[in-house]
């Protein structure tokens, strides 16, 4: 029974340990959850499959057609007469019937020039890339928000973190200035001052606190959790220095490599195949058909092999301007699709250099706050030994406080905006599958 018991520990023990630990999340795990959870990966997945399937029919019209169709009827009566027969019958009656055909037939047909449906399979084909192209660009896309979701739960944490070593502070500056006013060394004045600002932090620590379960909220919504878990973060709102990436390299880089570019090319190819479909349209059509058959009056041996074979050609008059008019549609798609790609170009190099600057100035930010941050800690401690020594009141002391409190603020902040500026910049650059937090 002992043993038994123990087991039952351990085993409890052990599915603890993994509820633990599935509720760890870090940058990579969270991506994964994103890009399998989420609302528009799971759209773009089903609107790339949808336009495969549209490039697969387009490219079905160049291919044999073969059918099979197999009848057995019975004809109760026939005029031949009607037909052009009634002359061989030498007065008889032109009415026969009735009698039975079978007809068991293979049909092929095929169009070996069609250039417009040539044009048009290649067009879908291109439409199926780049739908294939939206996809990965979605999954980069949701990939930042996530880990912007998880910077802002860890820039909410830290943020909490500061309120309540504000209050902290304002809760032993409240008892020092009630100790030095039981001690007559202090006003009232004083002790209502610092319960003021006492009760200041304590309403940054409330505020921080909603913040903070609203950043965790939004964070388990883009990642396809149960609003109700509960997670935990392994990373930290810590600083690490950038490789030096210059301007022209990170473009370079950008360019080659960012969806929207590829997406951009296989608009122009789209609508480069697009116009040559609407111009195949004037050419002829030329297309051959056969099909061989088992025929009888029933299927039995009495069946005889038949046949037929043919060639068609088709080519269009008069259509009304509706040629003319899908060209010059298809022209003016292609001079659309030729903007956008230089229009592409443009925003690319554009976000580039916007975030690999804000990357640079948050990374100084960052050290101008961490430095502000120590001159108010010996600014309060200055100020502190003032109070206490009696040569002062407790103004300098709480305004002190409250520089302080903003500085830790103000490096938080830092720290968030040079986080968030290296993930943004790792968009731009099209690399958010090798993001390093």
């Amino acid at each position: 029974m002992k043993n038994t018991i123990t087991g039952l520990l351990l085993i409890s023990a052990l599915f603890c340990a993994q509820a633990r630990a599935s509720s760890e999340l870090d940058i990579p795990r969270s991506v994964d959850l994103a890009l399998k959870n989420n609302l528009y990966v799971k759209l773009a997945a089903a609107s790339s499959e949808t336009q495969k399937a549209e490039a697969l029919a387009a490219a079905s019209r160049l291919l044999p057609q073969v059918e099979l169709s197999v009848a057995q009827e019975r004809t109760f009566s026939e005029n031949l007469a009607a037909i052009g027969f009634g002359g061989f019958l030498a007065g008889a009656s032109p009415v026969i019937g009735p009698y039975n055909t079978f007809d068991a037939r293979v049909r092929l047909v095929m169009n070996f020039l069609d250039l417009s449906s040539r044009g048009t399979a290649k067009s879908k084909k291109e439409e199926e890339k780049i739908a294939s192209l939206r996809l990965e660009l979605v999954k980069e896309q949701v990939a930042a928000a996530a880990a912007l979701a998880y910077l802002d739960v860890l820039r909410s944490s830290a943020a909490v973190n500061s309120a309540s070593s504000g209050r902290d502070l304002a809760l032993s500056l409240r008892v020092l200035a009630e100790n030095k006013h039981t001690a007559g060394t202090a006003t009232g004045l004083d002790v209502v001052r610092a319960k003021t600002s006492e009760a200041e932090e304590s309403l940054r620590v409330i505020r921080a606190r909603t913040a903070l379960e609203e950043a965790r909220l939004r964070l388990k919504h883009i990642l396809g959790l149960p609003l109700s878990e509960e997670v935990t973060l392994t990373e930290d709102l810590s600083f690490s220095p950038d490789q030096p990436l210059t301007p022209a390299e990170a473009v370079t880089g950008a360019l080659g490599a960012r969806m929207e570019m590829a997406i951009a090319k296989a608009g122009v190819s789209a609508g480069k195949y697009a116009l040559e479909a609407a111009k195949g349209a004037r050419i002829p059509t030329v297309g051959v058909s056969g099909s061989s058959a088992l025929s009888s009056a029933v299927p039995d041996h009495t069946m005889k092999l038949v046949g037929d074979m043919g060639v068609s050609a088709r080519l269009p008059l008069f259509s009304g301007g509706r040629i003319d008019a899908g060209i010059d549609g298809a022209s003016a798609m292609k001079s659309q699709a030729e903007s956008r790609l230089d229009d592409a170009a443009v925003q690319v190099e554009e976000e580039v250099r916007i975030t690999l600057y804000q990357l640079n100035a948050s990374a100084e930010e960052v050290d101008t706050a961490s430095m502000t941050v120590t001159l108010a800690e010996q600014e309060l401690e200055m100020s502190r030994n003032r109070f206490s020594a009696g040569v002062a009141d407790n103004v300098e002391l709480v305004n002190a406080q409250t520089v302080l409190s903003r500085a830790r603020d103000n490096r938080v902040d830092a720290l968030s905006r040079h986080k968030e500026a290296n993930i943004r910049l790792t968009l731009a650059l099209g690399r958010m599958k090798s993001l390093k937090f």
